[in-house]
């Protein structure tokens, strides 16, 4: 008859069959946070000297430290819903140019993002635009019911009424899907310039 195993000696058994951590795997999860910090740091101040901070760490982590950064510096490249990201997304070009060895690919890419950007930008406004006046026309009908009514005349801010940032929203969030879409496809090609 079989011996009923304890806990602690199945527990030893899957500890025995566990596969080892590779080293580089180890490097890269000490290393990797460090660029991450650095590319916010970069973000931050516009002194920080992303290259000297890459030349800080030992050369063979230095591949690690200057991953981290690239892939913060692109988690913060974003469509530009205001003027403070369309900054951010300038630093953080930036910042790949410094660390990054091809500057041509490299700058063919961003020409093609900031038309990505140009053209988000231009299709925002002409939805948000054509959306309240669609909304003014909703609206209208029920303020000139009230104004007949009172015998006032009103004045309404389709903006303020209820019901307009949630359907602007959703409107927005159905534009900005098909746009992050294209930017997703252009961080990936980023990553992978030398």
């Amino acid at each position: 008859m079989d011996r009923i195993k304890s806990a602690y000696e199945m527990a030893m058994e899957r500890f025995s069959k566990r596969k080892e951590v590779p080293r580089s795997e180890i490097d890269r999860m000490e290393y990797e946070p460090m660029g991450n910090a650095a590319a916010a740091a970069f973000l931050k101040n516009r002194e920080y000297d992303l290259k000297s901070e890459i030349e800080r760490h030992p050369e063979p982590y230095r591949g690690y430290v200057a991953g981290g950064i690239q892939k913060t510096l692109l988690h913060n490249i974003m469509l530009p819903a205001d003027q403070s990201l369309k900054e951010t997304n300038r630093r953080a070009m930036e910042g790949l140019l410094a660390v990054k060895k091809n500057r041509r690919a490299l700058e063919e890419l961003f020409s093609q993002l900031e038309h990505l950007f140009n053209y988000y930008e231009k299709a925002l406004a002409q939805t948000y635009s054509q959306f309240k006046e669609h909304f003014t026309e909703k609206i209208n009908a029920q303020v000139k019911l009230i104004e007949k009514r009172s015998g006032t005349k009103l004045k309404v801010n389709p903006e303020i009424q209820p019901g307009f940032q949630e359907e602007w929203m959703k409107i927005r969030s159905q534009l900005n899907q098909h746009y992050e879409k294209v930017l997703k496809e252009q961080k990936e090609k980023l990553l992978q310039i030398p």
